[in-house]
């Protein structure tokens, strides 16, 4: 029983010195992980050296993956430019497996030592030195726990009925495989299943091909855990996820397709060569996971068009994505601020234009031709957010006054269009909540069709505005406060039966008109500074 608690104890080490290390190392890196990931797609070079990195510093592929599917999802880098950091990501998981084969119970031992003092020095407590510290001590109790299993295990190893189990699984390899899938399913971490098959292989309770068996099914389960994502994904998102299954799933298949061959031919090759090589059997299960990793990258390197086709056949692009693209906004013409910020105007003419389509759904007799309102929001509100941040970079870059001017007027028009955005998927919602009748129903729809009306001129207005059209418009949006206010005291007042659920949806809709009413002025004005800046230098 004791055996078992030292093992259950090392165990118990192990995972949580797993956790201290990825958590402390991800707030190490995390504050610039996104900024460092957008960048790193730029060059090849720097894809790799940045995979390897990520993949050392989360060990595990999910995890890179997962931030890879929110930065693709908001649009900041192309999915095809996130492929070869999941490819290198997954060598970089290597490291720990490499670090865990050699001796380092010395060094262990001193590193929780100097962890012990710098806990007694305060520094955990720093802001600076904190997260390093966690680090460290999840270092040294990942390393110390794996000793326990070792110490423990050498025990096991020389018991009569532990020496049959050992036969047994060597005779059927494939239920050390199927519990390497399930268990890898459960932990969602190979590198995890397979430093505790080290340890255990260091102590004899493992043989070459068992802990062979338990490292690929480690690399098939944990694949098979990122499919419980990808079902809730769409689009470029769950293409990620789906190739980072296929990536894991042919580097599996080959490594199966080699060990079923050197056990076909009944020559043992692959045991032998790691015999000859005089790896250790910690080492050797290291190298299998070594080798899974890069088979996986060659094969993925040799099948990679077809699996990106079939790919992008089984996950296209939803429609929420493809809208949420800017059409004109690219990061090379912010060397030229002209351009960029006539960029900018082009990519919010073309957002204005679309704001008339959020109201489809609530006028009559007009065909639904354009998106849904709930499709259209998200994915606008997206490339509202890639807009402000190219104005901010563009802004960085350059000192001159009037292109800051200019810059901080489209900013101020970025923040108005989110807020009619918003405005009127609340219009939407207010108006869907009740069935309507009566004159009710007439206030609402005469409000939609004058709110839709100023939309539509605005746009038109937007893409060449004169002194004229813009003093039409100044006309079209002026205030309409005493107007609403007006037709919300006949509600209060008794003139219209109507019930108190609907009088507050009358409200509602009569405020939303109002602060519409109000931005869309506020727009009008923004349009309106150029004309007379150039007026008066006339």
């Amino acid at each position: 029983m004791e055996i078992f608690a030292s093992i259950f104890s090392g165990l118990g080490l192990f995972f949580i010195g797993i956790r201290l290390i990825g958590t402390n190392l991800k707030q190490l890196a995390g504050r610039r992980m996104r900024m460092l990931i957008t960048r790193a797609v730029s060059g090849k070079g720097t894809v790799a050296l940045f995979g390897l990195a990520a993949g050392a510093i989360m060990q595990s592929v999910n995890a890179v993956t997962y931030v890879l599917v929110a930065l693709v999802t908001a649009g900041t880098i192309e999915i095809k430019r996130a492929f070869p950091v999941i490819r290198w990501a997954n060598i970089g998981t290597s490291m720990l497996v490499i670090v865990a084969a050699l001796n380092m119970h010395l060094l262990v031992l001193v590193l929780i030592g100097v962890t012990g003092v710098t806990y007694y020095l305060n520094l955990d407590q720093s802001s600076r030195y904190r997260h390093a510290v966690g680090a460290l001590l999840g270092i040294g109790l990942l390393f110390l726990g794996i000793d326990f299993i070792k110490a423990a295990s050498s025990i096991l190893k020389g018991a009569d009925w532990f020496k049959v189990f050992i036969g047994y699984s060597a005779q059927y390899p494939i239920v050390s495989f199927i519990a390497g899938v399930g268990v890898a399913m459960l932990a969602q971490s190979s590198t995890t299943i397979t430093v505790v098959a080290m340890a255990m292989a260091a102590s004899g309770l493992l043989i070459f091909e068992s802990g062979a068996m338990i490292v690929l099914g480690a690399g098939l389960g944990s694949a098979l855990s990122a499919w419980t994502l990808a079902g809730r994904l769409t689009g470029s998102a769950r293409q990620l996820i789906l190739y980072q299954i296929a990536l894991k799933g042919l580097g599996v298949i080959v490594m199966l397709l080699l060990f079923l061959a050197d056990w076909a031919s009944g020559m043992g090759y692959i045991p032998a060569a790691m015999h000859q090589a005089g790896l250790s059997p910690s080492a050797q299960l290291a190298a299998v996971y070594v080798l899974l990793q890069i088979a996986s990258d060659l094969s993925m390197r040799l099948a990679h068009h077809p699996v990106e086709r079939l790919i992008e056949r089984h996950a296209p692009p939803s429609d929420e994505e493809t809208l949420g693209r800017p059409r004109y906004l690219y990061d090379e013409a912010l060397a030229e601020p002209e351009s960029a910020l006539l960029l900018v105007d082009k990519e919010q003419q073309r957002l204005l234009t679309s704001l008339p389509d959020y109201l489809a759904s609530l006028r009559e007799d007009v065909s639904e031709t354009s998106p849904a309102a709930e499709v259209l929001h998200p994915a606008e509100r997206n490339i509202l957010r890639q807009c402000d941040q190219f104005l901010t970079d563009l802004a960085d870059r350059n000192n001159s006054r009037e292109v800051l001017e200019r810059t901080i007027v489209l900013r101020d028009r970025n923040e108005l269009l989110g807020s009619l955005q918003e405005s009127l998927i609340e219009l939407i919602t207010v108006a869907n909540s009740n069935s309507h009748a009566g004159e009710v129903r007439t206030l609402i729809n005469n409000l939609v069709e004058s709110l839709h009306m100023m939309l539509e001129t605005l746009a038109d207005v937007a893409k060449q505005p004169d002194a004229d059209d813009l003093d039409m418009l100044r006309m079209l949006t002026h205030d309409r406060s005493e107007l609403m206010d007006s037709i919300r005291r006949r509600m209060q007042g008794g003139e219209i039966a109507v019930a108190a659920e609907v009088q507050q949806s009358v409200f509602s809709a009569t405020a939303l008109f109002e602060r519409c009413t109000w931005l869309l002025r506020r727009y009008v004005l923004l349009l309106d500074a150029p004309i007379r800046q150039e007026a008066v230098s006339a």
